[in-house]
């Protein structure tokens, strides 16, 4: 058993072309599904829209469907059915009868109310445990393995709904989450020993930093062997990668997915080939593209990138269907080069609402982080965008804050001149360095544990 190379091998062998089939089937039931159990939003879309469940007979029709969720609908959803007195915050995306709710994580709103966007009947959280099932799988992580989840654990996507998932697959879970803070996170560790860690890139690297101050020893003397990151960029960057693998002495997988369930993970190839889209019986994400400007489907080929938009096809609670989720994904078609998988595979390549334009120029923050990582360890590897007017445009140069470590003054001008050659080189910018002292920006160790790349200093004046 320890052998196989999926978890599922039926779902998971499966090309883009032949998932395609079992997803149209699907999508025409939960077309269905969705419009017969919400009617105050749901049904109300499709109807505004024009389009009744049996006039979707293509990917086409399915394409031309307008967006029917984002945060912002999210949110006026849940308003108007606070408003009206149903008797909970679900809101009216809500499809499933509310006595058949069994859990629910949620998230911040803009205006700092938490939003249910993840809730559960029985049959979604058994597709939780299986779509988490086939990444753990994936990242070598085995039954009996201790595993801490170092994601926020209180009312989180990545706290009950996985420690829930590592219980059912048969590892061990230490929940020791991200609030606990980093001084109790390194202590268990040290503790446990687990064989793997879940959690955010930005928080791991972060105990890198602090571990030799808490523990007295080096991050690496811990034996951790897995690190599944998720949920904030960094595992899919090559220069955090090699950080982290050097310091822990792991393999590292990239994987992404909202409370719904992990969706997608790499594979443990030296090179980094983007994340694998294995449990696509389940979900359309990313095989629905759109270009970010004009709102246009956008045909799934080699190399496109584009808004990823997500649809669930057996959620019951609430399932979100044509939901903008806000990323820009870089797709690829063809068959793994590193492990031979033939679904689709995807590289994030940032946030639709954080791109920068710089003299015409698209500058995406992870992109400008993974140059940066480059210089570790003569950098810490935090650094921020400074914006004094809001984005997109921004007026150059493009203006960044890096720390050193601890270089002395005289060393200081010879390493800012060589960021700024090799981010012109890179991303044909030029931008503003500034070198500060390491300890200069929070870490990522608080509830979140995402880390930002860019600081607003316009809403402070």
């Amino acid at each position: 058993m320890s052998e196989r190379k999926y978890w599922n091998e039926e779902m998971e062998t499966k090309s883009y072309e032949e998932m395609s089939d079992i997803q149209f089937g699907k999508l025409k039931n939960q077309i269905h599904y969705i419009y017969n159990n919400s009617p105050l939003y749901y049904k109300k879309k499709f109807d505004d829209a024009g389009v009744k469940p049996g006039d979707v007979k293509t990917w086409e029709d399915f394409y031309n469907l307008p967006i029917m969720g984002n945060k912002e609908m999210e949110i006026k959803s849940q308003k108007e059915s606070l408003d009206r007195g149903d008797g909970h915050p679900f809101g009216t995306f809500l499809c499933a009868p509310v006595e058949k709710v069994i859990g629910m994580t949620a998230t911040g709103g803009t205006t700092g109310d938490p939003t249910f966007s993840y809730i559960y009947t029985v049959k979604d959280l058994r597709i939780n445990d299986e779509v988490w099932a086939r990444v753990f799988w994936k990242a070598g992580i085995r039954h009996g393995n201790f595993v801490a989840n170092i994601f926020a654990q209180s009312m989180h996507a990545g706290g009950w709904p996985v420690n829930h998932a590592l219980t059912s697959y048969g590892a061990c879970s230490i929940p020791v989450g991200a609030e606990a803070g980093t001084d109790r996170i390194l202590r268990m560790l040290n503790l446990f020993r687990p064989a793997a860690i879940v959690g955010t890139a930005p928080l791991m690297e972060h105990l890198i930093e602090r571990c030799p101050e808490v523990l007295k020893k080096s991050i690496s003397e811990l034996g951790i062997k897995i690190l599944l990151c998720a949920g904030a960029p960094g595992a899919g960057i090559p220069s955090v990668r090699k950080k982290l693998e050097d310091a822990y002495g792991a393999k590292i997988f990239d994987s992404a997915g909202g409370g719904q369930g992990a969706h997608m993970v790499s594979c443990d190839s030296k090179e980094y080939y983007g994340m694998h889209m294995n449990c696509a019986d389940y979900f359309i994400w990313p095989g629905d593209l759109i270009d970010p400007e004009t709102g246009k489907a956008i045909q799934i080929a080699e190399g496109v990138i584009g808004h990823a938009i997500f649809t669930a096809l057996e959620q019951e609670a609430k399932p979100f269907f044509r939901y903008a989720w806000g990323d820009l994904h870089q797709v690829f078609t063809k068959e793994c080069p590193g492990c031979g998988f033939r679904g689709l595979r995807i590289r994030i390549v940032g946030r639709a609402d954080e791109m920068l334009i710089v003299k015409g120029v698209n500058i995406y923050p992870t992109a400008v982080k993974g140059i940066v990582n480059t210089f570790f360890p003569r950098v810490t590897g935090e650094m921020r965008i400074i914006l004094d007017e809001p984005g997109p445009d921004v007026k150059p140069p493009l203006k960044l804050e890096i720390e050193h470590a601890g270089l002395s003054q005289s060393e200081l001008p010879a390493l800012r001149d060589i960021i700024i050659q090799e981010i012109r080189n890179k991303l044909e910018v030029r931008p503003d360095v500034k070198l500060v002292a390491a300890g200069t920006f929070e870490r990522a160790g608080g509830v979140s544990a995402k880390g930002t790349l860019i600081e607003k200093r316009y809403k402070n004046s």
